[in-house]
């Protein structure tokens, strides 16, 4: 990226020295500043939406800095999470034989609203996965075959951590430009 003032070339020279000596500053400013990010988008994410580790939405986030033309980036995975990193609870019934029959789960996809899912069940998919499937009101399968071919019937999944990102993204924008003007100060003083 060139600054270029047309017939002054002494402006020009100036503006481009001024840049030169701000590059390194403003350079590591915006590494301090996109690694912070990471780290409240992260805490952020973990205090509004219901994960059960905070490890799973660290791993889905990418971060990246371009010296270069001295931007940043944050990222995070697409791909919708499974319902079963939001289960807070199973419940059970007692059976007939004395046993202990699954019924549902309690599964909170925001922090501390849990929603009872009734007649939810966790199968092995075909990748190795777990995926859970919600039984509605007269449906009788009982094997991952017979749910996956109820058309209507689709695997329970929560928000994706770039969706999750998408939401809070206005909420952690302030600290993250304060932090980054703190830390131009601080590189640009040495």
């Amino acid at each position: 990226m060139g600054i270029k003032v047309q017939g002054m070339e002494a402006v020009t020279k100036e503006l481009e020295r001024i840049r030169a000596n701000m590059a390194p500053a403003l350079g590591a400013a915006i590494e301090d500043a996109t690694k912070f990010g990471r780290k409240t988008a992260v805490d952020a994410i973990f205090n509004q939406y219901g994960f059960k580790s905070k490890s799973y939405v660290e791993s889905h986030f990418s971060v990246s800095f371009n010296p270069r033309t001295l931007t940043g980036y944050i990222s995070a995975r697409r791909r919708s999470s499974t319902a079963n990193r939001f289960i807070t609870a199973s419940h059970f019934r007692t059976g007939k034989k004395g046993q202990r029959v699954p019924i549902g789960y309690t599964i909170a996809y925001i922090r501390n609203e849990p929603v009872w899912f009734k007649g939810a069940f966790n199968f092995i998919g075909k990748n190795g996965n777990q995926v859970m499937y919600v039984r509605g009101r007269g449906q009788k399968w009982r094997t991952f075959k017979e749910a996956r071919k109820d058309y209507k019937n689709k695997g329970a999944y929560g928000p994706s951590v770039a969706g999750s990102f998408g939401v809070i993204r206005d909420q952690i924008e302030p600290p993250i430009i304060k932090f980054l003007r703190e830390r131009y100060q601080y590189h640009a003083s040495k």
